[in-house]
């Protein structure tokens, strides 16, 4: 045991990925010995949630208050910068190993009723090593008796082998972007050109600075990350993809978070999930990559 848990090694082809138990963390991910997520050493408290999964909510709920069914809750502030509780419960807990082979391992974990979020719910993390690449699916049951308010994303920051940003280009469908408040809040959805954030024809981020929710219009998206080396994609369904060019991390990366709802989704009602009693939420991603 280490500061992220337990340590679990993928191998299947070109692929290498390397999880940790806390958080269900993507702590590495290869193709051909080279790196297209950064790294962090598994035994340390990464930066920036490196990898971790956020349930059941990601990002940021204003103030940590909301409503929900006719009730108020209060959640603890743990973003202090914002004001407000950021990424959920499940980022920095112990996950269990309920199934491992050599290129799948499957995690779980409990929202465990507290107060902010009396509701309990089951998830599970499913990495699965392909010839296509690492394929990961985030699946929540609502265990408990009562509907909850629920939102799920993850932080894998994806990289052309720890070049710099600078050095990249990006190509991204998406031409819907949410414009936040000064506490990086949603307040409405604006056309991706006119804030200068529309990847929609690949292009430089040298110099460009990124942390905003994509708004997926379609039920596919693909975006890829290229360096004159390698690309890498992550491909998903989800509704919205925040971007964050990993200012805090050199910019060795570029976050790529599928999420089913942005942030203060639980104010806003966004994109927000109402898991009844019984019901599975599932967000579905791969990441890939190939040399150019």
């Amino acid at each position: 045991m280490h500061t992220g848990g337990q340590t679990v090694l993928l191998r299947h082809g070109d692929y290498e990925a390397c999880i940790v138990t806390v958080g269900a963390g993507l702590c590495s991910l290869k193709y051909k010995d080279r790196y297209i997520t950064i790294p962090h050493n598994p035994d340390e408290v990464p930066l920036a949630h490196l990898g971790k999964v956020l349930i059941p909510w990601p990002n940021r709920i204003k103030d940590g208050k909301y409503e929900f069914d006719g009730k108020s809750y209060q959640l603890a502030i743990n973003d202090l910068k914002t004001m407000s509780a950021s990424h959920g419960f499940l980022a920095w807990k112990e996950w269990q190993i309920e199934d491992l082979n050599p290129r799948q391992v499957i995690l779980k974990s409990f929202v465990i009723p507290t107060l902010g979020y009396p509701f309990i719910l089951e998830s599970h993390a499913i990495y699965t090593l392909s010839a296509d690449g690492l394929d990961i699916e985030l699946l929540t049951d609502n265990i408990g008796k009562e509907s909850a308010p629920y939102g799920v994303g993850q932080h894998p920051y994806i990289s052309c082998n720890l070049k710099s940003l600078d050095e990249c280009e990006l190509s991204f469908p998406c031409t819907k972007v949410l414009a936040v408040d000064e506490r990086m809040c949603p307040t409405q959805v604006v056309e991706a050109q006119s804030v200068g954030l529309d990847f929609s024809t690949k292009r430089s981020l040298k110099g460009v600075k990124l942390d905003h929710a994509y708004q997926n219009t379609e039920e596919f998206v693909s975006l890829t990350l290229s360096s004159n080396e390698m690309e890498v994609s992550v491909d998903s369904d989800a509704p919205y993809i925040q971007l964050f060019s990993a200012e805090k991390l050199d910019r060795k990366g570029l976050a790529v978070e599928p999420m089913s709802c942005p942030a203060n989704a639980f104010n806003s009602g966004r994109g927000l999930v109402i898991l009844n009693p019984g019901e599975r939420h599932n967000l579905h991603y791969t990441i890939s990559a190939k040399l150019l």
